[in-house]
């Protein structure tokens, strides 16, 4: 199977986030027409109060989504770093959990207009949970190395 070098892995990784980055900016600016395109005809022309509520949890979200970038960011500097199994690695992975967790409940909110929220908010919760164990693992690997490295 192909495999590719951790270091341009790790590269593309980095490039790919910025991209996401660049794309959740440009959501930032899109936003407020896609809850138009989004909402029934008969309420496309004014801004009622499920406009609002809809276009304020699409910026929660996106705000969101853009600290979870940073941090899988930071994460990745670490890691070409070498320094994987530290408390600062485990406190970005920490963050990006708790994000896709309050990405899920936003998207509970938004499921009272949209049945497709329900499925991403179900999503969103998975990832976190994932996120959360896998932060778990990182923990406990960091604790051993450091217990390793007092033995030497």
């Amino acid at each position: 199977m192909f495999r590719i070098r951790k270091n341009a892995s790790v590269m593309i990784s980095l490039i790919l986030t910025g991209v996401f980055f660049a794309v959740l900016i440009l959501c930032l600016f899109i936003m407020p027409g896609f809850v138009r395109l989004i909402l029934p005809v008969s309420r496309r022309t004014i801004m009622t109060g499920d406009a609002v509520l809809i276009t304020a949890v699409g910026y929660c979200v996106l705000a969101l989504a853009m600290l979870a970038d940073v941090l899988l960011f930071r994460l990745l500097l670490v890691v070409r770093a070498g320094e994987v199994f530290t408390s600062r690695s485990v406190a970005l992975i920490r963050g990006v959990s708790w994000c896709a967790i309050v990405i899920s409940l936003l998207f509970l909110i938004a499921a009272r207009y949209f049945l497709i929220a329900l499925a991403i908010a179900f999503t969103a919760v998975l990832l976190g949970l994932c996120l959360r164990v896998v932060k778990n693992v990182i923990e406990e690997a960091t604790a051993i190395k450091a217990e390793n490295d007092l033995t030497v």
